[in-house]
Formats: C-alpha cells, structure tokens, sequence
C-alpha cells in the first residue's frame, strides 16, 4: 500500500508538467488574473482527472464484450478527428467574453479547466493505459489503484496550485 501511495503521489506530480493546453491556460490565467483563479482552474483539471480515474478503474469493467470492437473505435476516432480538423480550419476564431458576476467567474475558470483536459485525448491515453499497466504488470489489487489514483489526485492539485501561485508570483516581480 506505501508503494500505491508514493508512485501514486508521484505519478500525480509528474503528470502536471505535460506541456499540454491546461498546463498553459492555469499559467496564463493566472498571470492575467491571480492566482486564485489559477486554482479554479487546477480544480477544474483535478476534477476531469478523477472523472477519467474513476472512468477506467470500475467503467471498463461493465463495458461488453464487443468483437471488432477496436475497429468501430477507430473509424469513429478518425471521423471525430476529421470533422474537428475541418471544423478548426474554415471556422472564425471567437471573441472570448469573461463572465460579470463571481459566481460566474467561478464556474467559468472550473469549466475551462475542466474541459480543457476532458477533451484532451492524451489525458484518455495516459489514465487508461496507468490503469490496466497498474493491475496487469504490477498486480495492484483494487483498493491499491483506488489509493494510487487519489494520491495522484492530492499530487495533481497541490502541484498545480503551486504553479499558479509562483506564476502569480513573476507577474509581481516583473520577470
């Protein structure tokens, strides 16, 4: 169980630093607008990332057995991506409004941050393929994949919170 909770923490940690669309938005964001709203965002991560963690510790388990399954996958995979591509390509770029109210600036920052790694595909990868390296090579029982998972969770959040505080903290310094 120790194992789970230091590989869990660390895994967690490492993950944060992936170069990816959140990584960016949590430093900017909190650069333009303090570092509170840096965290709205890095709960917004944290919270797609336990959404994916829980989707593939008890999801796969009550998915059926599907033959050529992988095949239909990947044609509906290359299809999504086209339409995206296309879509990015002939579609204007949209003027961003920030929302007024702080209610509303709240769930603004947790959504964006939400959705930026909900629909990052590599999120899918990484999640999916450290749960099943975790129960296939490392024989982790249930509850050490669950204990690994929400280590990585804390780790995910606390690093991430001091990314926006410390990209916060250049603004004021003038870096």
């Amino acid at each position: 169980m120790i194992s789970a909770i230091i590989f869990g923490f660390v895994y967690g940690f490492i993950l944060c630093f992936t170069f990816g669309p959140a990584f960016f938005r949590l430093i900017q964001t909190s650069i333009d607008n303090g570092y509170k709203s840096g965290i709205l965002i890095a709960a917004g991560v944290t919270a797609a990332d336990a959404i994916l963690m829980f989707m593939a510790v008890f999801g796969t388990s009550f998915l059926p057995k599907v033959d050529n399954m992988d095949v239909y996958l990947s044609i509906g995979g290359a299809g999504l991506l086209l339409v995206l591509g296309f879509a990015s390509i002939f579609k204007q770029q949209p003027q961003l409004v920030y929302p007024q109210t702080k209610f509303g600036t709240v769930v603004y920052y947790f959504i964006s941050g939400l959705l930026l790694n909900m629909l990052n595909p590599s999120n899918y990868l990484a999640v999916f393929a450290t749960s099943t390296y975790l129960k296939e090579a490392e024989h982790f029982s249930l509850n050490e994949i669950i204990v690994f998972f929400c280590f990585s969770l804390i780790a995910t959040m606390l690093a991430e919170s001091l990314i926006s505080f410390y990209a916060n903290k250049m603004k004021k310094n003038n870096f």
